[in-house]
């Protein structure tokens, strides 16, 4: 072969084209991906490279898994849309209004990408709109938990439709690690009235809240798969660095609640009229229920969760293992694996909360 001449292309594997002018990236490579009515091929332009090389690397990539380019060409807006049909009203499932409410949400407040080309948004694009502020405040955790969840979903969607190669999503992380709500634990003689009216209504969630320590989105959303009744664990938790996929050892007393709830409701521990109850509908319970049991401070179920913490405080739990068990960043936890010597200290930490004598 005379020296050099380029090796050709077999047939169908596309080519790089050197386009005439003074141009910044002038290699084009196009890829034949349909016939015309003549049954001719016709070419799509894969991208413009500055040189042949990378053109030639774009191309190697591509044949690597061939894909629609008219797909790779939806704006973050645009897959969103796709997205959402297919969740909400293509696959028949049932979702409450406050699951669509969350998501539009989650979807406005990433305004910096929705024109965006999908496949171009990495890493660092994420971690832009996660860190913008509103009023000169940080998003809420809440808040980023479900930017979290959507882009996760989105990124899913995405790659099962071919549409992305790679998802990034997964790698960011929510930066607001610690609660952002005050709250206010409940009193000695407040859960001795919980214990007393432990058969009545939705008064088995509160005691479920307050000896685990979940916040509200955690518990409520997970799989009753993550619930281990022969281990007796939670597992679960929002996607940050020291929150994802913790275990929480189920206290003794609340073994029982557990497990019934389970039993009755299948796919989630707060089931009602057969779904799985809202965030927002699982306060309302919480409240009436609360006052039902003549607590009258006005509590949330959130509250659940700084008595959890002043329980552990107060027993003398280890500071570490109160940062385990909440998913609270600590210096002092250099491993995010769970051995079966940090189960036993994170149970032995669970079982000092006693429940009061009634």
């Amino acid at each position: 072969m005379p020296r050099g001449k380029a090796i050709r292309n077999k047939n169908g594997y596309g080519t790089v084209v050197k386009l005439s002018g003074n141009r910044r990236n002038p290699y084009e490579v196009r890829v034949n991906t349909r016939m015309d009515e003549r049954y001719y091929p016709v070419y799509d332009v894969l991208g413009r490279y500055a040189t042949r090389e990378e053109g030639l690397i774009a191309l190697a990539e591509y044949n690597k898994n061939p894909y629609d380019l008219n797909k790779s060409k939806l704006t973050f807006s645009e897959l969103y849309a796709a997205f959402y049909h297919d969740k909400y009203e293509l696959s028949g499932k049932p979702f409450s209004r406050s699951s669509k409410d969350c998501t539009r949400s989650a979807y406005n407040h990433m305004e910096l990408l929705h024109e965006r080309l999908y496949k171009d948004i990495r890493v660092n694009d994420f971690k832009a709109v996660f860190a913008q502020t509103k009023n000169g405040k940080a998003l809420s955790h809440a808040m980023q938990e479900h930017m979290k969840n959507l882009i996760v979903q989105m990124d899913k969607f995405a790659l099962q439709n071919d549409i992305i190669s790679k998802g990034y999503a997964s790698f960011v992380n929510i930066t607001v690690e610690e609660d952002d709500k005050p709250g206010v634990p409940f009193t000695h003689d407040e859960l001795v009235k919980l214990w007393q009216h432990q058969a009545d209504s939705w008064i088995d969630a509160a005691l479920i809240f307050i000896y685990s320590g979940w916040r509200i989105s955690e518990l409520n959303n997970m799989p009753i798969g993550d619930i281990n009744l022969s281990d007796w664990t939670f597992k679960g938790g929002v996607k940050t660095a020291a929150g994802k996929d913790r275990i929480v050892p189920i206290h003794s007393a609340i073994r029982a609640m557990v497990a019934d709830r389970i039993a009755d409701n299948g796919s989630r521990l707060f089931i009602e009229n057969g779904k799985p109850i809202s965030n927002t509908l699982l306060s309302k319970r919480f409240k009436a229920a609360l006052a039902a049991a003549g607590i009258t401070t006005e509590h949330t179920i959130h509250d659940c969760r700084h008595t959890f913490t002043s329980l552990l405080d107060t027993a003398g739990a280890n500071p570490i293992c109160i940062d385990r068990l909440v998913g609270h960043a600590s210096k002092s936890i250099t491993s995010k694996v769970y051995t079966h010597k940090d189960l036993e200290e994170l149970r032995a930490a669970v079982e000092l909360i006693k429940a009061p004598e009634y």
